[in-house]
């Protein structure tokens, strides 16, 4: 071989030592995120507790109904009242053929020490009997939401809307705000 392809070869692989070292790091960086992520998500459980009229939580429950206030975690809820079925005081706001929507008033409460954040979209579900789940919809009753950020102690009411089959029976609200735990509290709404 002559000068110039030996210098070629060396520069080729000095190259691919800098790319290899280049890439450690954020390689090292996404591993260890990933380690974290894991250890948090598969930490701590939160069970649903109902709180008494002093404010105190009592033992874990399996489900809860309207009026109760359950405490999950660093969160408060409680269902304050269901229209089922919801009809709209606007005539371009109809349920599809065979479905009626379904209003949950709702309230939450930040008791941690921190802000966070409340989504309708992420928190909340609606189930029926049959364990189908359904998305929250918008209504002209949508006015008022839960969805934002709440600061620590602060509370956030506003209405749920949902379209469900007219046939559809046993709903119950499903409520999980924490990413990074599991469990969930279960709310019947008959």
């Amino acid at each position: 071989m002559s000068g110039p392809h030996i210098v070629d070869l060396c520069h080729t692989n000095s190259r691919k030592a800098h790319i290899m070292r280049s890439l450690r790091t954020p390689l090292a960086l996404l591993a260890v995120g990933a380690a974290l992520f894991a250890t948090i998500a598969s930490g701590e459980t939160d069970e649903a507790k109902k709180v008494d009229d002093n404010g105190s939580s009592a033992a874990p429950a399996a489900a809860f109904g309207i009026g109760d206030v359950v405490e999950l975690g660093d969160w408060r809820v409680q269902v304050h009242g269901v229209v089922d079925p919801y009809v709209s005081t606007n005539q371009f706001i109809t349920a599809d053929p065979g479905n009626r929507y379904v209003v949950v008033d709702t309230e939450v409460t930040n008791n941690s020490d921190k802000p966070s954040t409340v989504s309708s979209m992420m928190c909340f579900e609606l189930q029926d009997s049959t364990n189908k789940s359904y998305n929250i919809t918008f209504t002209d009753s949508s006015t008022s939401s839960v969805d934002g950020e709440l600061a620590p102690g602060a509370a956030k009411r506003g209405e749920l809307a949902y379209e469900v089959p007219e046939a559809a029976t046993g709903l119950r609200l499903q409520f999980k705000c924490d990413l990074f735990s599991s469990g969930s509290a279960t709310i019947n709404l008959s």
